[in-house]
């Protein structure tokens, strides 16, 4: 059974939005598209629909200046021989305008279309041979609304002749170069396409474009003052989970003989809305940022540790790393506002921040915008891993256990006596210095107590705001939350707080040895699946967990029913039997 993909309102609207701003670029500002955005973009051209699934595109990043000079001078001379098609009025406005923008753009692009891809008969192309054409093009509309919504700058130079530009950029034949784009970021979006803003045509009424039926034949338009088009209706319907508890009631064992599995397999189901759970796609996200309350001595570390962890954890080198191997999770690191410069690593997803939050005993930790920018990160992550089935959190900071107890303290009304532990060690004196600054952060602090929000800007971390939006996305998608210990447990407090909905889809992965984490837990109405007394963080309980809730999930796909296995069943009453 496979899950209807569904989309926010705001999600569609943007679809709509990109759509209708897309714009013919000819002016550029000369900084670069970072290399990780491009290929980015090129990834959403990749995902194109092409007949018989033939992908029949290349791309040719062309940055070499000689190149592109060749090219321009290409474009000038055809561009010169086209204006003589106009006369007077005409031509001097086609010679005003500005139809290139090969030398002003950081790069150009070509994009190729090879007829042979595919061998001789392709699926679907026995009666248009042009279709691999056609199949190109959606690759460069894909790639233009993709640059569109980041902010890059498109520009299509269809005055070329393809064999010009395939002797100068060497493709062989029969590839055929479709397009030269230019790409870069835009010295504006304008408010209209530029042909229809110098009046060299107006768009189309729709109304002239559409028939009905047969060519020719008027299609009514329907009435503005209709309804407005419904969203989908919500998935999955409640029967799907009544189905799942059915089924999982008449497999080949006596009922509830799981245990707290049973119910973790009802919960994946639910979430999903299967009756047969998928965990095909598991990540764990583990997210890093760095806290100005170090500067208290709060932590047995430096925060200059925070970066050396996460170094470790792309070397594939630290414990979660291990775990995440055994129960065959892919585990992405992200830089939300970790005090170094992680620029020339691999394996980092860049989403900083800051360079570390502000000391929060001292003053609200994040500016609104900081922390509307944090969870932003954790959400946009989230939200742009396809196919995703199961999300386990983690995070790595130095100080933000002492974070996450101010935040937790705020959001329960309890004291940091009640929640404060030893975090990354500390002795007794360590620890009684973590409540001094919990206190002096939660009286500084108060009027945000009432506020999750404000309580999570001003008490929180990068990392921690970062988590919260992780869950929103997830939730948002019908994933379950796979949490791990005690800082996973604050920010799960502050979502539920702004997004009740994400309640649903957690699963707590642990207790941590971390004296609050079983108050947390309690008050989010969640029971662990282990208790190890482990407190390292990282996201390593909930990797441990995973592998517990794929084995649970594995029962619902992989045993039989009683009727399956042709065994007679009989439900017992008797409590004895």
């Amino acid at each position: 059974m496979k899950r209807p993909k569904e989309f926010s309102a705001a999600e569609r609207a943007a679809v709509f939005r990109v759509i209708e701003e897309r714009r013919d670029i000819r002016s550029y500002r000369p900084e670069p598209v970072p290399p990780r955005l491009l290929w980015k973009l090129l990834e959403a051209a990749h995902h194109a629909a092409s007949v018989g699934f033939m992908q029949p595109w290349n791309f040719i990043v062309v940055e070499e200046r000689a190149l592109r000079q060749g090219l321009y001078e290409h474009f000038r001379s055809v561009n010169g021989r086209a204006a003589r098609n106009y006369a007077g009025e005409r031509r001097a406005t086609y010679q005003s305008l500005k139809l290139q923008g090969l030398l002003d753009a950081p790069l150009t692009l070509v994009v190729t279309c090879d007829p042979d891809r595919g061998g001789a008969h392709v699926l679907g192309r026995a009666t248009v041979r042009e279709t691999d054409l056609y199949s190109t093009c959606l690759a460069i509309q894909n790639f233009w609304l993709a640059a569109r919504a980041e902010g890059v700058g498109v520009g299509w130079m269809s005055l070329m002749e393809p064999d010009e530009v395939a002797r100068l950029l060497g493709i062989p034949r029969p590839v055929i170069p479709v397009a030269v784009l230019t790409v870069g970021y835009a010295v504006e979006f304008p408010d209209e396409p530029m042909l229809e803003t110098v009046g060299w045509r107006a768009r189309l009424p729709l109304g002239e474009a559409v028939y009905r039926n047969r060519w020719g034949e008027p299609y009514a338009p329907p009435d503005p003052a209709s309804a407005p088009v419904d969203p989908p209706p919500p998935q999955p319907p409640r029967s799907t989970l009544a189905e799942a508890a059915a089924r999982q009631a008449n497999l080949t064992k006596p009922p509830g003989s799981l245990g707290r599995l049973e119910d973790v397999v009802l919960k994946v189901c639910g979430i999903q809305g299967v009756v047969y759970p998928r965990l095909k796609d598991r990540v764990l996200l583990l997210l890093a940022g760095d806290h100005g309350v170090t500067a208290e001595g709060v932590s047995a570390y430096g925060r200059e540790v925070t970066a050396k962890m996460v170094y470790q954890f792309i070397a594939g080198a630290g414990a979660v790393n291990v775990f995440a191997r055994r129960t065959g999770l892919r585990l992405l690191v992200a830089d939300v506002g970790v005090d170094h410069d992680f620029s020339a690593a691999t394996g980092v997803i860049a989403a900083k921040v800051a360079r570390g939050t502000a000391n929060l005993c001292r003053e609200a930790a994040m500016t609104e915008a900081q922390a509307r920018q944090a969870v932003a990160a954790g959400y946009g992550i989230v939200s742009g891993l396809e196919g995703l089935d199961l999300l386990a959190l983690g995070e790595m900071g130095i100080g933000n256990t002492t974070a996450a107890t101010a935040l937790a303290c705020a959001l329960l009304a309890r004291e940091p006596e009640a929640l404060a532990g030893p975090g990354t060690g500390l002795g007794p004196e360590g620890l009684a210095r973590k409540v001094r600054v919990v206190r002096q952060a939660l009286a500084l602090h108060t009027e945000a107590r009432a506020d999750p929000w404000q309580a999570l800007r001003r008490m929180g971390g990068f990392e921690i705001a970062a988590l919260v939006g992780a869950m929103q996305a997830a939730a948002e998608r019908r994933v379950p939350i796979v949490l791990d210990g005690f800082i996973t447990g604050a920010a799960a407090l502050a979502a539920v707080r702004l997004t009740p909905a994400v309640r649903d889809h957690l699963i707590a992965g642990h207790r941590s040895a971390e004296p609050g984490h079983g108050i947390m837990l309690e008050a989010l109405g969640l029971a662990p699946l282990l208790d190890l007394g482990m407190r390292l963080g990282e996201g390593s309980g909930a990797a441990l967990a995973v592998g517990l809730i794929e084995a649970a999930c594995a029962t619902m796909t992989e045993m039989r029913t009683f009727e399956e296995a042709g065994i007679e069943h009989t439900q017992s009453t008797d409590a004895k039997a």
